[in-house]
């Protein structure tokens, strides 16, 4: 006798998992659609590679546009909290952006190229503080719009705390 196949229904968490899987590529697809128009492919000795310098500079203006409104975010969900926007800036966003880049320099790291995944980790915060930080706050200045920073004493001890990173991140 024949051992027949039973078709088992998918469970609940697989409907689930379907569904949202749905939904955010129903979300992510007019992002795509724009980001294919903005940031052409470009890749080397690629029919489209005269591209690369539109390619480069509409990715920088992407990264200030999306830090501007992660921003604008957490500063409002700050202030909804009641959590200081020192604090904030300092954990969730920096945590938030820092985690794909671990991941990117330990799976360089993993293939032997270990001075990549050191220039990454180091070249990373360059540009963030340099385009995420510095070019949205470029243009609020040309826009007229003060940047006002508060919480000097909480600012303050961040700064001892990313010094004590960097004299760590030295001595290593």
């Amino acid at each position: 006798a024949r051992a027949q196949a039973v078709a088992h229904p998918p469970s609940p968490l697989a409907q689930a998992r379907g569904a949202c899987e749905s939904v955010v590529g129903v979300c992510v697809r007019p992002l795509n659609f724009v980001l294919s128009y903005t940031c052409p492919e470009c890749a080397h000795d690629g029919p489209g590679a005269r591209w690369y310098p539109v390619t480069f500079a509409s990715s920088f203006a992407w990264v200030a546009v999306l830090s501007t409104i992660i921003s604008a975010i957490v500063g409002r969900w700050g202030e909804l909290m009641g959590v200081p926007p020192s604090c904030l800036g300092m954990y969730v966003i920096a945590i938030g952006a820092e985690i794909p880049d671990t991941i990117q320099s330990v799976t360089v790291a993993r293939r032997g190229y270990g001075s990549m995944a050191v220039s990454n980790s180091c070249g990373s915060q360059i540009i963030n503080i340099l385009i995420g930080l510095g070019l949205p706050w470029t243009l609020s200045c040309l826009g007229g719009r003060d940047i006002k920073v508060g919480d000097h004493e909480q600012i303050q001890v961040m700064a001892y705390f990313q010094g004590a990173n960097v004299l760590v991140f030295v001595s290593m």
